[in-house]
């Protein structure tokens, strides 16, 4: 390590070699000078000889260790360690996502340049994130679904359903949204789960998805499947929600009404043609006291166009 290591003497090394981060300190040339022992821990996880010694290597070459494709890291770490020996900033951080294919390493790597006699190094901090990545996808699950049901809540909706909109649109295929909303506000909680299992039955492969959209208010998303199998399911789902016998706090039979609809969207359509369709088709269904069905033929919706000027 000769003269790169002056400015790090044995107290330095010690405190380095405890912490749990990988440390990695490079010269200005981009070679590896110092790394401490949670590093070799690191390379022995990724399936590294850890016999070698990796001073005097060139870092960007290791890390194609570092990430099953690694190209976009190194570009990315690359053009950032760059400015930072150009002084346009003081320190970066980037990501180094799915280090391994079992995605138990997502690191997070830290850069800080210092300088010691006019010699400049640079000091890598990488810290397996996969803990924080794996809550924030958890919260991110959580923030799309109802707590109640475990359906999908309106965000989950939205996004699912302008997806779908999307890929049946590509696919030139059908796409079809039911809603059913039961005619009272005061569901216990008991009574949420039972329609949504209702619900989910009826979604069963990657292009459906069943929604809680309202506290009293249920929709379930189909790709790939016709006006006439639209109204086949909903049907299904008419008789086996009254078939739950459901009864208000008042001591009344909660109805149900079911609304559908069905297209293949084209290129001028929006999805606000489908969701006007179902809307208008659930009005008239509420207009019924007891449980009833309807459908409504969806009608062009334009897109919004930017207006140009001649």
């Amino acid at each position: 390590m000769g003269d790169y290591l002056v400015m790090i003497d044995q107290m330095y090394k010690n405190v380095l070699d405890s912490l749990s981060s990988y440390i990695v300190l490079l010269d200005s040339d981009g070679n590896i000078v110092f790394n401490n022992s949670a590093w070799q821990g690191l390379l022995a996880q990724l399936g590294a000889n850890t016999d070698i010694s990796w001073l005097g290597k060139r870092y960007l070459v290791c890390s194609d260790l570092l990430q099953v494709d690694s190209l976009a890291y190194k570009s990315a770490f690359k053009y950032q360690l760059d400015l930072l020996l150009q002084d346009k900033q003081r320190k970066f951080v980037i990501e180094c996502p799915h280090s391994t294919i079992e995605s138990v390493i997502w690191l997070e790597v830290t850069a800080t340049c210092i300088s010691n006699d006019e010699k400049r190094f640079v000091l890598l901090d990488h810290a397996n994130i996969i803990k924080r990545k794996e809550n924030q996808a958890e919260i991110q699950r959580l923030t799309i679904r109802d707590e109640v049901t475990g359906l999908a809540n309106r965000a989950g909706f939205n996004a699912f359903f302008e997806n779908e909109w999307q890929r049946s649109m590509r696919s030139r295929s059908e796409v079809s949204l039911l809603v059913a909303e039961l005619d009272t506000l005061d569901l216990v909680k008991e009574q949420k789960q039972l329609v949504a299992d209702v619900f989910s039955r009826h979604a069963r492969r990657a292009c459906d998805l069943a929604c809680a959209l309202k506290p009293n208010q249920f929709s379930l998303v189909l790709g790939q499947v016709t006006c006439l199998s639209s109204e086949m399911i909903a049907r299904d789902i008419h008789n086996e929600i009254t078939a739950l016998n459901l009864v208000g706090v008042d001591g009344r039979a909660i109805n149900v009404h079911i609304a559908f609809s069905s297209t293949t969207p084209t290129l001028i359509d929006a999805p606000a043609m489908l969701l006007n369709s179902v809307a208008l088709a659930l009005s008239k269904a509420k207009m019924v006291s007891t449980s009833t069905i309807e459908s409504h033929c969806p009608t062009i919706v334009f897109k919004q166009r930017a207006m140009t000027k001649n």
